[in-house]
């Protein structure tokens, strides 16, 4: 559970994140509980952090709905933020498809599954579960 003390137009607002799921939330703000669809969930990088090249592409907007997506060069998935590896769905050498989960990525004591943003090849996996990955961290390398 995550708590939140907000002011939105100058009126002060207590959210408390209760449950999270990959399209909803349960959420209860100012003692009244709440079901919230997710209809896209992105990542907003601090300016401190490099802007992707041009290489580089946000998950396509075609992947499931509520899927938190790494950044992606054509060839490979990055860690969104610092984190955890928990599973890994593939071996090197399979064969994926775009939006096919490739693993999960525990961060701030949520669950972010990794899709593969193109259809392709495992090339080669640089994580193992329990490893912990920094922002921007190269994890999967797609040919």
């Amino acid at each position: 559970m995550r708590k939140y003390d907000l002011t939105i137009n100058n009126n002060s607002y207590e959210v408390i994140v209760k449950k999270v799921s990959d399209n909803e939330a349960i959420v209860e703000v100012n003692g009244q509980e709440h079901t919230v669809a997710i209809n896209q969930i992105g990542l907003v990088l601090p300016e401190s952090v490099p802007k992707p090249s041009s290489k580089q592409v946000v998950a396509p907007k075609a992947a499931p709905a509520a899927t938190p997506a790494g950044m992606a060069s054509g060839d490979s998935v990055i860690a969104p933020m610092p984190g955890q590896i928990k599973s890994i769905f593939v071996r090197e050498g399979d064969k994926v498809k775009a939006g096919q989960k490739l693993l999960i990525m525990e961060a701030m004591k949520l669950e972010n599954k990794l899709p593969a943003t193109r259809d392709g090849v495992v090339k080669q996996i640089l994580v193992r579960d329990g490893d912990i990955v920094s922002q921007g961290q190269e994890l999967i390398i797609l040919g």
